[in-house]
């Protein structure tokens, strides 16, 4: 590798951790493992100032915050050398890269969201499930929102994991969405704590139909209130017409 180089940093399930960071004393910044499905990974690139040698590459814990809890010997980079005129060349090249991108690919199986980043594609009008693996024993106490929602669910669940159902609204154009979270007895703005992308509406009746009744309710008891709201209209009227007839009697 020459100063200047970006290189990719993988690790397989089991070999690494989620959130994991990877540093090196010639990396310009430490990297941190995100999810690609079906490896973690991270983009670094090779300082300009980096002299030529080998170098290791330093795994440390996500978790790892102590003194005591020493980073772990991943791998060795080897830096090339490189003139002046390189190192004029490679602090431009630098200033040009483009900013790592944020969003995580997860098993298409695993429950959503498993990270802030973790971005599924779900279609306008679909009623999806939310999951939350981190918040044991919060049990009603987390709010959510979102543009695309056509509620705010609450996160419930009685053991580790809390869910939460809702439905995607209709015109919901495409494109990205921030979920919010709020707890109970927070102050201060909601904070963003997952995301959705919405690929395209569902075809419009299935939609349309979906969301024509409030939550709680059925097309079977809205047709039956319907139904009984035209028996009782026409009983009412039987009975005002059965009225004007005595009276046209008794006149």
């Amino acid at each position: 590798m020459r100063p200047g180089d970006s290189l990719s940093v993988d690790a397989e399930r089991g070999e690494a951790q989620y959130g994991d960071t990877m540093r090196s004393s010639v990396f310009l910044a430490t990297g941190k493992l995100r999810m690609m499905d079906p490896l973690l990974t991270t983009t670094v690139t090779i300082a300009c100032e980096a002299r030529p040698g080998t170098y290791p590459v330093l795994r440390r814990g996500a978790g790892d915050v102590g003194p005591d809890e020493h980073p772990f010997r991943w791998a060795r980079v080897r830096v090339e050398p490189a003139d002046e005129a390189a190192r004029r060349a490679c602090h431009d090249k630098v200033k040009k890269l483009p900013r790592p991108g944020l969003e995580e690919r997860w098993a298409p199986d695993a429950t959503w969201p498993q990270s802030e980043w973790d971005v599924r594609t779900f279609l306008a009008g679909k009623r999806i499930t939310i999951t939350d693996n981190d918040d044991e024993g919060a049990d009603g106490d987390i709010g959510l929102s979102s543009r695309a929602f056509t509620d705010r669910p609450v996160l419930r669940g009685a053991k580790a994991v809390l869910t939460a159902t809702t439905t995607l609204r209709c015109d919901a154009a495409p494109g990205l969405y921030v979920v919010y979270r709020h707890d109970v007895g927070q102050s201060g703005h909601d904070k963003p704590w997952a995301r959705l992308r919405i690929a395209g509406a569902a075809r419009g009746k299935a939609c349309s139909t979906e969301q024509a009744f409030p939550f709680g309710s059925s097309r079977l008891s809205v047709a039956a209130w319907t139904v009984g709201g035209t028996l009782l209209a026409a009983a009412a009227g039987a009975l005002f017409l059965r009225a004007r007839s005595r009276r046209g009697n008794s006149a």
